[in-house]
């Protein structure tokens, strides 16, 4: 059987078994009087094993206390090894009674009155076959207790634990063969050496159960994550704020693990990890609330299934609080559609709102909205907010109302002046151009004018248009145009985005 690690255990192993050979010499007073004191001290060793036993159990209770939801189970499975071993222990103890009895009782000093008598080992734990029926029964306790143990470690314990059912190698001195587990321990020994000796299996079992309640406490810790360090760690709601808004910051003790990191995903991409944190970076882009989204897996310390962790976080991305702008172009068109961005950072676009004096806004999308302006002037647009709840002014800007810049009259490419006869005499009437305007796509439409055309040799002819067209009247004589002939255009009539007719100066072609 396996020798424990206390120095004072291995010394009453060591008595035990130097006075278990010295039986075969001689049964000396003396040697009854060892077996005495190794089987009081045997007695003593149990007892305090029992107190460090019952020890662990109470912080089982305390343990629940705590976290019974982790600790139930290996608390249920620690009382199953306090039931077992003390069913055993108990029925060793009535063996030695039965014994003791068996030899004569004891006396009125309580010591076992026939301790040199061999008959009563050997009748009851042979002829009676108590022994073999403790051998038996030890041999299912061992293996009863080694299904406590987690399976990756059963093999360390069925080397360690110290119950053990074992028969010394001595043989039978008549050529017998070997002797039985019962032979061996019982056969023909003192009385008081078989009560040693079944104390010691008695000893063997609190060590079985207190190396098996040791593991089952363990594993209490052994099934968290030991988080060894802290930091504070700070979460503001926001780290772009404005006058008038409300800071509020979360702040807490921290604790990580320098031995176990996590696995950390955040949108699809693994992070490196330190010291149990996860660093994330992109730069951001697109005005409005974004999203965070992953999992923190925690690998098991139990090698079971790995721990996961979901998490959602949203965060807004405002535009920069940096404005360039040309203070000449602050300037809203009457009759267009004119484009306006506005932004204020650390609000959410949606929060946002404008309005503006002398005309309309309309929201188109996030931070983007159209004026429209009627009359000539100027026009404010101001912009407020919805701020924890209330509405706050982010203030106003002021813009020059004026209508869209007349056009430029054109024959063909030509503004006026000289121009070729063959190119003249191919077009199809007088248009009404803008140049070097801001906005794309503004026309004006021609509603009218009056053409005169003075041809050598030929009378004044004129004709009045009521379109771009040029008139029926003279587009045979347009036809006939020839170089130093000249082309006359009056009182021409122009309609803006702004519906708005509006008049023209004057141009004349002369033709080469």
């Amino acid at each position: 059987m396996a020798l424990p690690k206390d120095p004072r255990q291995k010394m009453i192993n060591i008595m035990y078994l130097v006075l278990t050979a010295m039986l075969a010499l001689n049964v000396s007073a003396e040697i009854l009087n060892a077996f005495s004191i190794v089987n009081n001290s045997i007695n003593t060793s149990n007892k305090s094993l029992t107190d460090k036993n019952n020890f662990i159990y109470s912080q089982f209770e305390a343990q629940m206390k705590e976290n019974a939801a982790k600790v139930a189970p290996l608390k249920a499975k620690a009382d199953q090894v306090k039931k077992l071993s003390t069913s055993m222990f108990d029925y060793i103890e009535s063996l030695k009674e039965t014994i003791i009895n068996e030899s004569g009782g004891k006396d009125e000093h309580g010591e076992i009155k026939d301790k040199a008598g061999l008959d009563a080992p050997t009748r009851v734990m042979e002829n009676m076959k108590k022994g073999p029926e403790l051998e038996a029964k030890l041999g299912q306790l061992r293996e009863q207790l080694l299904t406590f143990v987690e399976p990756a470690r059963k093999a360390q314990f069925e080397k360690t634990l110290p119950l053990k059912i074992e028969v010394g190698k001595s043989n039978d001195e008549h050529g017998g063969g070997p002797k039985t587990w019962t032979t061996y321990h019982f056969n023909m020994v003192p009385t008081v050496a078989a009560v040693t000796i079944l104390g010691k299996f008695q000893n063997d079992i609190k060590n079985s159960e207190s190396a098996i309640i040791d593991d089952l406490f363990r594993q209490i810790d052994a099934k968290s994550i030991k988080f060894d360090q802290i930091a504070p760690f700070i979460s503001l709601n926001s780290k772009n704020l404005m006058e008038g808004q409300t800071l509020t910051a979360n702040i807490a003790m921290g604790a990580y693990s320098t031995t176990v990191n996590p696995v950390i995903m955040v949108n699809g991409k693994a992070l490196e990890v330190d010291k149990g944190m996860g660093t994330y970076s992109i730069p951001v882009s697109g005005i409005g609330e974004k999203t965070l989204t992953g999992t923190i897996t925690f690998p098991s310390p139990t090698g079971g299934d790995p721990i996961v962790k979901n998490f959602t976080e949203t965060y807004n991305v405002g535009a920069s609080t940096t404005s360039i702008s040309a203070d000449k172009m602050n300037v809203l068109y009457i009759g267009l559609q004119n484009p306006i961005s506005i932004s204020a950072a650390g609000v959410p676009a949606e929060q946002v709102s404008a309005s503006i004096s002398g005309g309309n806004m309309t929201k188109r999308g996030s931070g983007e909205y159209l004026v429209t302006v009627s009359q000539p002037g100027k026009a404010v647009i101001n912009v407020v907010a919805t701020v924890d709840g209330k509405t706050k002014s982010l203030g106003q800007k002021e813009f020059r109302v004026k209508r869209v810049p007349d056009p430029v009259l054109k024959v063909g490419a030509n503004k006026g002046g000289s121009m070729k006869a063959a190119d003249f005499k191919v077009q199809g009437g007088l248009r009404a151009d803008l140049e070097d305007f801001e906005f794309e796509g503004v026309k004006y439409e021609v509603i009218g004018y009056r053409v005169g055309i003075s041809a050598k040799g030929k009378e004044y002819q004129e004709g009045d248009a009521t379109s771009a067209y040029f008139p029926g009247n003279v587009a045979a004589s347009i036809r006939s145009l020839r170089p130093g002939d000249e082309v006359y255009f009056e009182n021409v009539k122009v309609k803006g985005p702004d519906g708005i007719v509006r008049p023209m100066p004057s141009t004349i072609y002369k033709l080469n």
